[in-house]
């Protein structure tokens, strides 16, 4: 039997844009849960997404096999995804209790900086001029869409959203480091913790049966799948290219709730949009040049 090909480079953005495609349905999910905090949707979809992870390790590997996986996850890795994970979507529900929605999204285009700055030290992974360049542009394009939000005041808030780009930026290097190895089980554990904290200090566990239903058609689609793409996409894209590739989601989510309920993006939307659409563009020339180099 012939040994696995390597994966290629544009096979690898396939399967980020493909998991920022469904990362990005969160706005619309939520537009249909609009009694509910985010405590209560993270609560389920936490669980919902931890219980597809488990179900899609069960049909690979089998029941034994799954556990043998989770018991292989080493325990820096294990900490690093589970605990970041946990960690940023905890982080994520209390900054927006803290400060605006804008102030999240801006301070949260920095993850690629935390990324390029941190990867010679996780991956051994340098960033090249032109990826420092494409991260620079691309919070630039987050804050022409959210300038009009953006608000002064809410330190502890602000601090908090700045701990979510860095949460999201090491569980992103992980992935990268780790990349030969199945990593699910550590995000499935990842899931389990987000429930187990939104259950017992963000009341979890008074969600509506019929919402719940919803939330857990959210888990799986949402966040499992994307992450098992995100995962694998990981193997052959640079962890600083990954990180900008997902600000897309910035593009994406105010598309689909235009679509779907007929919210009309502003004009700050698309230039800013615009120009986070070409920092990827860079950004990917710039992993493919150096991969080539």
């Amino acid at each position: 039997m012939e040994p696995p090909r390597e994966q290629t480079f544009a096979t690898g953005i396939a399967f980020v844009l493909l998991a920022t495609l469904g990362w990005s349905l969160s706005g619309i999910f939520v537009r249909f849960l609009p009694g509910l905090s985010g405590w209560e949707i993270n609560c389920w979809r936490g669980l919902s997404m931890s219980l597809a992870l488990a179900g899609w390790l069960c049909a690979v590997y089998g029941v034994r096999g799954a556990v043998g996986k989770f018991r292989a996850v080493p325990p820096p890795a294990m900490i690093a995804c589970a605990g970041f994970f946990a960690l940023g979507s905890t982080l994520y529900v209390t900054s927006l209790t803290l400060t605006s929605t804008a102030n999240v999204s801006a301070i949260g285009a920095i993850a690629p900086l935390f990324a390029a700055t941190l990867s010679p030290l996780v991956t051994g992974e340098r960033a090249s001029l032109m990826t420092w360049i494409a991260a620079l542009i691309a919070l630039g394009g987050v804050a022409v869409i959210v300038h009009d939000g953006l608000t002064t005041g809410r330190y502890l808030g602000d601090l908090l959203a700045v701990l979510v780009a860095l949460s999201f930026a090491v569980q992103t290097l992980a992935l990268r480091r780790y990349r030969n190895l199945e990593l699910m089980p550590a995000m499935a554990a990842g899931g389990f913790v987000v429930f187990v904290l939104a259950a017992l200090f963000g009341g979890g566990l008074s969600v509506p049966p019929h919402e719940i239903a919803l939330l857990s058609i959210m888990g799986p689609v949402q966040l499992a799948i994307p992450i098992l793409l995100y995962a694998r996409g990981a193997r052959s894209v640079p962890g600083v290219t990954l990180t900008i590739i997902v600000m897309l989601d910035v593009v994406l989510n105010p598309l689909w709730t235009w679509i779907g309920v007929g919210e009309t993006p502003s004009a700050e939307s698309l230039v800013g949009g615009a120009i986070i659409i070409g920092a990827v563009a860079l950004s990917v020339a710039a992993a493919a040049i150096g991969r080539r180099g």
